[in-house]
């Protein structure tokens, strides 16, 4: 087994399926305590917060894997792999403040 199996393997394992699963669990399934200090009286919708939160891990994980994929065909370089994973990881920040902005319970 060479060097980039693995790495392609270890990727895959450690990033992109936890993502896909909590994104799936925490968007479809409505799993809201997955969510990383969750309080749901600070939160108008509920649901729809679940959903922006959910699909935009769920949408990473699918994005870590196909970085990882296309670094294992060598369409990119070590050096491209890990730019492009640091941009693609910021992908949840904005959904979050988007969904804080339209969800959450603003003023007194």
């Amino acid at each position: 087994m060479d060097a980039l199996f693995f790495g392609l393997i270890i990727m895959i394992f450690a990033g992109a399926l936890p993502c896909i699963v909590f994104g799936y669990l925490i968007a479809v399934k409505q799993k809201r305590g997955l969510i990383a200090g969750w309080d749901e009286s600070k939160i108008s919708h509920p649901e729809a917060y679940a959903k922006w939160v959910g699909f935009s891990v769920l949408i990473l994980g699918v994005l870590i894997g196909l970085i990882a994929l296309i670094w294992y065909l060598k369409l990119i370089s070590d050096i491209g792999m890990a730019i492009v994973l640091c941009a693609v990881s910021l992908i949840p920040i904005p959904c979050l403040l988007v969904a804080n902005y339209r969800y959450g319970k603003h003023g007194s």
